[in-house]
This record gives structure tokens, C-alpha cells and sequence, in this order.
């Protein structure tokens, strides 16, 4: 038996084509993480343990996270076995750079060195810089906890008072565990708009909902894995 990875392969496919295309030196960074918050009975002593991370074309993403799908049990976090319901799939929306990585790598490395740091790890290293170079600032991302048990009533107030912020025709909403993001396409933002939406967006509050502003942020990926028998959608 192995971890489900792929909750819903149609939505996961279509998720993927959605993802903008490419430049020749992007890639997408992706990490499946054991979150204790799905399941706090599975002793995981960390809320976000790193099992897997790496980087992929638009046209590899399926086939490297269909990878992801070991045996049961090959997750561990420490000296425990992870849970399958504490699996989580995240994506960078936005993507990596890796030309800028590259440089950014050689100093590095060379600081290192002449340091003389005996513990240097290059892979490691790499991915750590990869993933906080981003390209093109596609996406502002808007993390939305709901404060309520009624979420779909927290949803539609939220897509309410932000059509008093932004044109409706630039945002995409994914409901994920627990919550909903809101990708805001820059380059779709109306002229009307251009001035104010950051402010007012920002000062969006209520009773039902919290936003959190993300220029770049990772985003539970549609038709993965996000916990207990949840896979993020596209609403």
C-alpha cells in the first residue's frame, strides 16, 4: 500500500494547465510537508516537517508528484513513521528563477568556503535559495482563515467585499483545509483599481473571516493531498 499523493488526478491535471507557462529559466518548487494540525494523535512533534522538495517543469509537475507515492511507512518526521493523514502538498504559484539561484549559489558557496565551513551541503543549499527566488511576481497571494464553522457564508461575504476592492476578473479562489485562497493576477488588476486595491484589501475584516497578504506564497495544491481526506479545489 502506498501514500495517497494524488487525491483527485482531474483536478490536479487541471490545476497544472492553469499554472502560467514557463520561461527558460523557471521552474515550479514544490514540498510535501507532515502537518501535525490534520492530525495531532500521530505524535509528529513538529507542525511542518519537510518530507520531500523539488523543482519541475509545467510539463514534468505531474509525473514528479505522482513520485511522491512511496510505500506506506517510507515518511519519517524524526523517529516517527508520518501519518497519511498528515500529508500536505504545497506549490511556489509564482515561479522560481533559476538563473538569479544560480548566482545567488556561487556567492554562497564561496562565502562558505573561504569560511571554511566543513558542514556545507550544496543540494540543500540550492534548494533553499531556489525557493526564495522568484521570477515574475505573477500572483499576489491572499490567505483567508475563516472564523467561522459556516464557510461557505464566510466565502461569499469575502468575494462580496472584494468586489468593492478589485475587478472580480483577476482573482482566482482555491478552497484549501480549513480556509480559501485568493490569487490576485497583477497583470489583470483594472486601472481603476491600481492605486487603492492594496490598501483596501488589507483593511478587509469581519466577523467571518481574517486575511492574511502574501506578495509570494506557497499554496496547497488542487487535487493533492491536505490532510484528512481533503484535496483543495478550485472554486
Amino acid at each position: 500500500m502506498n501514500y495517497k499523493i494524488i487525491y483527485n488526478e482531474e483536478k490536479l491535471k487541471e490545476f497544472i494547465n492553469w499554472l502560467p507557462e514557463l520561461l527558460p529559466n523557471e521552474q515550479y518548487y514544490v514540498q510535501l510537508l507532515a502537518r501535525k494540525k490534520y492530525n495531532k494523535e500521530t505524535g509528529l512533534k513538529s507542525d511542518k516537517a519537510q518530507l520531500k522538495r523539488f523543482i519541475s517543469t509545467k510539463e514534468m509537475l505531474f509525473h514528479k508528484i505522482s513520485q511522491l507515492e512511496l510505500p506506506t511507512g517510507r515518511y519519517e518526521s524524526g523517529n516517527t513513521e508520518v501519518s497519511q493523514d498528515n500529508l500536505a502538498l504545497y506549490i511556489t504559484p509564482n515561479p522560481r528563477d533559476l538563473h538569479k539561484a544560480s548566482l545567488l549559489m556561487m556567492r554562497e558557496i564561496s562565502d562558505k568556503l573561504i569560511r571554511n565551513d566543513k558542514a556545507i551541503n550544496p543540494h540543500t543549499l540550492s534548494l533553499n535559495i531556489i525557493q526564495t527566488s522568484a521570477s515574475r511576481k505573477i500572483f499576489f497571494d491572499l490567505d483567508i482563515d475563516f472564523k467561522t464553522e459556516n464557510h461557505q457564508a464566510a466565502i461569499e461575504r469575502f468575494k462580496k467585499d472584494m468586489e468593492n476592492c478589485i475587478n472580480s476578473d483577476c482573482l482566482t479562489f482555491i478552497k484549501t483545509n480549513g480556509g480559501l485562497h485568493c490569487l490576485i493576477k497583477t497583470d489583470d488588476i483594472k486601472k481603476e483599481y491600481h492605486k487603492n486595491w492594496y490598501q483596501n484589501v488589507s483593511q478587509l475584516t469581519c466577523e467571518d473571516y481574517e486575511v492574511t497578504m502574501n506578495s509570494d506564497n506557497v499554496l496547497p495544491v488542487p487535487g493533492g493531498i491536505q490532510g484528512i481526506s481533503f484535496s483543495p479545489y478550485f472554486l
